[in-house]
């Protein structure tokens, strides 16, 4: 999920419409690409808020509530 996702492959022709087209798949490019990495980034909040916990459990009880 964090490999970069590719892009769109540029138009071989010069029309307007084959720009369009580069530009509308390119925006869908990039919708992936936050959709993936909006996935990850989930995963690593909840990571860090385990480790957290862990961390203040390893405290001695009278301490775990600061």
């Amino acid at each position: 999920m964090k490999a970069p996702t590719p892009p769109a492959p540029l138009p071989t022709g010069e029309t307007v419409g084959e720009w369009i087209q580069f530009g509308d798949a390119q925006t869908g490019q990039l919708d992936k690409a936050n959709a993936d990495k909006l996935g990850y980034q989930v995963i690593e909040r909840c990571e860090a808020r385990d480790r957290d916990l862990i961390e203040r459990v390893r405290r001695p009880w009278w301490r775990f509530w600061r």
